[in-house]
């Protein structure tokens, strides 16, 4: 019978997400009577959407022609803020242009079991990983109540095909074939792509025992009401968070989160991600902290003060982890990693990378991670923005004033140190 419980729970698509799963993995994999649970948050997606590198550039061109006074047009561009009667009020405009700044328009998502198809996929890429990091099988459960809740504030003409990076050639080959399909075959096409990559990762050697599933929330909260202790290390929405206080669990539950900022010129969006999501639940979330045996926030800006020697990252989480540092860090071609023609030791060997949720899970594994202090926030409603402010009372939250890089033996001194159970056994348990 377990005596605690660590909940990890993230969209686990890119490559700070598995960084800080791969640092709870190790700080709580030598602990007696502990159940980690990996509770995966799925996002909306849309089949098929692939302008080009050329387009998006010409993209942000038009923007700054036809909307010089709206800020950042890459902001414009990848919240997809521009809406068909910002199109319809310019006089006069090109066909070529109209083309062009309907990119930046967010289009309407795909229907519901495209999501869980792919969240299912990155579910088992994590789950492909993992496995090169312990030899114990894992369950990883979907929150797919959460996909009726949420939205998705990217705009999916210029989202990350986060998936494409951990493929194999021959996967990709498929892929990029099945693009120069006309539209309606296109997306058909890529539903069959998936669940064929979904059946190679279920049945590869090392993910036997392992399993991907719906989250039952009925027996998660039996979990929590029946535990000694409940952590919770969230990097998602705080939409579960929300079902907690209302379902009745909350008090028997500590939360560490990556969640919130200080600056609203710093976000992509109008709030930050995470709170973007479902700002409905992140508001009664802070408005109900309380409730919650514990309650502890990273902002972004804490959350981005280190960067990390990607070599060390590719040492500690091996080919894996580097793959999906190459894709999203470095941006490079999917094909090109799958057949090793760009690597870590290669081209990118003094290169360091922000890990928000890595450095966020660290502030509570590690004391004092990098000068980390706890201090206070209270929430500020700004039109809708949620926004924190620095107080003497109110949410507990981490602060990390200086920025700092950790060269290629910092990182693995600092991830070693997490199996070597030098982490607070205190503050987890």
């Amino acid at each position: 019978m377990y005596q605690n419980v660590v909940i990890y729970y993230n969209d686990s698509v890119d490559s700070d997400n598995l960084a800080a799963a791969m640092a709870l993995m190790r700080a709580m994999e030598t602990r007696p009577n502990t159940r980690l649970l990996w509770i995966v948050e799925p996002r909306q997606v849309s089949f098929g959407l692939s302008p080009t590198k050329e387009q998006q550039d010409k993209c942000e061109e038009v923007v700054k022609k036809h909307f010089p006074t709206r800020g950042n047009p890459w902001k414009i561009l990848f919240g997809g803020l521009l809406s068909e009667s910002d199109l319809n009020g310019i006089e006069e405009l090109s066909t070529h242009d109209r083309e062009l700044l309907q990119l930046a328009v967010k289009p309407s998502y795909g229907p519901k079991q495209d999501a869980i198809l792919h969240r299912r996929l990155t579910a088992w890429d994590q789950v492909t990983c993992m496995a090169g990091w312990s030899k114990a099988s894992v369950e990883i459960l979907m929150d797919l109540e959460s996909l009726d809740e949420i939205e998705n504030p990217v705009n999916l003409n210029f989202h990350y095909k986060e998936e494409l990076a951990a493929r194999s050639v021959d996967e990709l080959m498929s892929y990029q074939d099945i693009m120069n399909e006309p539209f309606a075959q296109r997306v058909e096409s890529l539903r069959g792509w998936y669940r064929r990559c979904i059946e190679r990762a279920e049945t590869r050697p090392e993910n036997h025992g392992s399993s991907v599933r719906p989250l039952d929330f009925n027996s998660l909260r039996d979990a929590i009401q029946t535990a000694g202790s409940v952590r919770f290390f969230g990097g998602a929405s705080l939409t579960i968070l929300q079902r907690f206080i209302q379902r009745g669990v909350a008090s028997h539950v500590r939360c560490h989160l990556q969640v919130g900022s200080y600056d609203p010129s710093a976000n992509l969006f109008p709030n930050q991600f995470n709170i973007s999501l479902n700002p409905k639940a992140a508001r009664f979330v802070f408005n109900h902290f309380a409730e919650f045996s514990e309650f502890a926030v990273v902002p972004s800006h804490a959350a981005q003060s280190t960067k990390y020697s990607l070599a060390g990252l590719k040492h500690e989480g091996g080919r894996c982890l580097e793959r999906r540092v190459l894709g999203f860090n470095c941006r490079e071609d999917p094909l090109k990693i799958a057949e090793k023609q760009v690597t870590i030791e290669k081209d990118y060997p003094n290169q360091a990378c922000p890990m928000p949720d890595l450095t966020a899970f660290l502030c509570a594994l590690i004391p004092k991670f990098n000068g980390a202090t706890l201090g206070y926030a209270q929430v500020d409603d700004d039109n809708g923005a949620l926004i924190f402010r620095r107080e003497g009372s109110g949410i507990p939250m981490y602060d990390i004033m200086d920025n700092r890089t950790l060269k290629e033996t910092e990182v693995v001194a600092t991830l070693s140190s997490l199996a070597a159970g030098k982490d607070m056994p205190e503050l987890v348990l």
